[in-house]
C-alpha cells in the first residue's frame, strides 16, 4: 500500500483536469510530506457521475453481498493497520499510540459493524384499520452521498461516513480535509485491494468552496454529510435548502463535564484528562468546560493539574507520546489567540499557556496543555470552541447551578456527569441539552450508537442503525387483499 497523490474516480487514480495541487505538511516538523493534486469543479462533477453510475449496481445489490464487500474493507484495514496509523500520525500530528489503538482500529470495527447491520435495514408491517389491506414500509437508499470530513479524525470519520452510506446501499463522493488528506486518500488503495466495485467510492481532494458549490447544486446528489464548523455547516444547510437536498451536520461543541462531590476522584480525574486532551483537544466533543461542585473544587483542581503535568508531550511518532502536535501552524496561532483572550478578559491561568519550541519540538506546532480558572460565562474561552488543549474549570454550589452552567452554550454535542450516585446521574442526564451524555466517562464513541448534537452542534444522527436509516428514504406500500372488489360508488 502506498500514498497516492491523485484523485480517485471510478476505481482509478486520475489526474486533476486543471493540474493544480497543494502541499501537505507534517505538523511535528512543518516539512512538506508530499504534494496532492487539487480537483476542479469539473472533476468533482465527474466523481458524482461515477458514483451515480455505480449506485445503479450497488443500490440494487443483495444486502448480504454488500455485507461481504464491507467486511473485506475492514479486513484490509486490519491488515495494513500499522502503515495507515503512521500516515494518520504524520498527517494530523496525533500520537501514534492514539492512531493505532483508536483511529485505525475503530475504523476497521466500523466497517465490520456496518457490514453486519447492512442486512438489517428493513421496513416493518404497519397496523391497518382494514384486515384486507396489508401495509408495510421499505427503506430505499438515497443515491449518491456527498461526504465532507474534517482534519482532526480524517480516517475514522471518513470510515464512519463511507461505511454507513454503503451499508444503506448508497454510493459516495468524499472530500478529504485540505490540512490532512493523506489517510483519506488511502481508502482508494484499500477499496482496490478489497475488490470493491468501481465507483462506489470516489475521493476528490478539493477546496471547500468548490465542493460546497458543486455538491449543493448537483441534482444527482441525494444527501450531504458534513462534519466541521457550525459556521460552514450553516451556510451549507442554506445552500441545500434551495434544492431540498438532505443534509446531515455534525458541527461544533463546547462540552461540559459535571463533577459531583460524591464522585470517585481518581476515576474522575483520569477520565476527564482523556476527555480533555485526546488528540490534543482537537475533538468536537472534548470536555472543554469542567464544572465542579464547591465541596471538592480545590481537591479536584489540584489533582487535575497534577494529572495534566504527567502527560508526555513529544514527537507524534514516539511510542510514549500522549500529546502530539497541533495540526497546522495557522490553527496553533488561533489557539494562542484564545489563550491571550482568556488572560485579557480576567481568567486565571493556572497551568501551561505557552508554545513549546525547544529541542526536538522546535520545528513543529506544539503547545502546553492549558488550564484556566475564575472564568465567567461572558468570556470567549467559555463560549467559543477553541479546538485545542485549553480548558476552563469553574465551581458551582449545587446541581441546579451545575445544570444551568452546563446548558449555558449555543452547542449541545456531548456532556459527561461524574458521580457514584447513578440515580442522581440519570436525573441530571435528562436535564442536560446534549446529543450524548456520558456517565463516568468521556470521549467514547461506538459505531453501534447514534451520534450527533442538539442546538448549534448539528442536525441528524450518524452511526448506529439510526445513522443508516438516515441515509435511506422510507416508502410505504399498501396491498389490496379484499376478496371482493372494493366499491365506494
Amino acid at each position: 500500500m502506498q500514498i497516492q497523490r491523485k484523485l480517485f474516480i471510478e476505481g482509478e487514480w486520475v489526474d486533476s483536469s486543471e493540474g493544480k495541487s497543494f502541499e501537505v505538511l507534517n505538523p511535528a516538523t512543518n516539512e512538506v510530506i508530499t504534494t496532492v493534486q487539487r480537483a476542479s469543479k469539473k472533476d468533482i462533477q465527474k466523481a458524482i457521475d461515477s458514483a451515480k453510475k455505480a449506485f445503479n449496481v450497488w443500490g440494487k445489490m443483495n444486502p448480504f453481498e454488500r455485507s461481504k464487500y464491507l467486511h473485506r474493507v475492514g479486513e484490509v484495514i486490519e491488515k495494513n493497520l500499522e502503515f495507515i496509523a503512521g500516515v494518520e500520525t504524520d498527517d494530523v500530528g496525533k500520537p501514534i499510540y492514539e492512531s493505532r489503538n483508536i483511529d485505525i482500529a475503530s475504523s476497521a470495527q466500523t466497517f465490520h459493524y456496518f457490514a453486519d447491520i447492512s442486512v438489517e435495514v428493513m421496513g416493518e408491517v404497519m397496523p391497518s384499520p382494514f384486515n384486507e389491506v396489508l401495509d408495510y414500509t421499505v427503506h430505499e437508499p438515497v443515491g449518491v452521498i456527498g461526504a465532507i470530513i474534517p482534519w482532526n479524525f480524517p480516517f475514522l470519520i471518513g470510515a464512519r461516513k463511507i461505511a454507513s452510506a454503503l451499508a444503506a446501499g448508497n454510493s459516495v463522493v468524499i472530500k478529504p480535509a485540505t490540512w490532512a488528506p493523506l489517510s483519506t486518500l488511502l481508502f482508494g488503495e484499500i477499496f482496490k485491494e478489497a475488490g470493491m466495485p468501481e465507483g462506489v467510492l470516489n475521493i476528490i481532494p478539493a477546496s471547500g468552496s468548490d465542493v460546497g458549490e458543486v455538491f449543493s447544486k448537483s441534482e444527482d446528489l441525494g444527501e450531504i454529510s458534513f462534519t466541521g464548523s457550525t459556521e460552514v455547516g450553516t451556510k451549507l444547510l442554506g445552500s441545500c435548502s434551495c434544492s431540498l437536498k438532505g443534509c446531515t451536520l455534525e458541527l461544533g461543541g463546547k462540552s461540559p463535564a459535571v463533577v459531583l462531590p460524591d464522585c470517585n476522584l481518581e476515576e474522575t480525574v483520569e477520565g476527564i484528562l482523556f476527555g480533555v486532551y485526546l488528540n490534543q483537544g482537537e475533538c468536537c466533543c472534548a470536555a472543554t468546560r469542567i464544572i465542579v461542585h464547591d465541596d471538592i473544587y480545590d481537591e479536584f483542581l489540584a489533582e487535575f493539574i497534577e494529572g495534566t503535568s504527567r502527560i508526555r508531550i513529544g514527537l507524534p511518532r514516539n511510542e510514549d507520546t500522549r500529546l502530539g502536535a497541533i495540526v497546522h501552524r495557522e490553527h496553533l496561532n488561533t489557539i494562542m489567540e484564545y489563550i491571550d483572550s482568556g488572560k485579557k478578559e480576567g481568567a486565571t491561568l493556572v497551568y501551561g499557556g505557552n508554545i513549546l519550541d525547544k529541542g526536538e519540538l522546535s520545528r513543529g506546532n506544539f503547545v502546553e496543555p492549558t488550564i484556566f480558572v475564575d472564568v465567567k460565562p461572558s468570556m470567549k474561552i467559555w463560549k467559543e470552541e477553541i479546538f485545542g488543549p485549553v480548558i476552563v474549570i469553574c465551581k458551582a454550589k449545587d446541581t441546579d447551578e451545575m445544570v444551568n452552567l452546563a446548558n449555558d452554550t449555543k452547542y449541545g454535542l456531548a456532556a459527561s456527569i461524574w458521580t457514584t450516585n447513578l440515580k442522581k446521574a440519570h436525573i441530571l442526564a435528562a436535564k442536560i441539552e446534549a446529543g450524548t451524555v456520558w456517565l463516568n466517562l468521556h470521549n467514547f464513541v461506538f459505531p453501534s450508537a447514534p451520534y450527533g448534537g442538539y442546538k448549534a452542534s448539528g442536525i441528524g444522527r450518524e452511526l448506529g442503525k439510526e445513522g443508516v436509516l438516515a441515509l435511506t428514504r422510507t416508502k410505504n406500500i399498501m396491498v389490496n387483499l379484499f376478496e371482493e372488489t372494493f366499491k365506494w360508488y
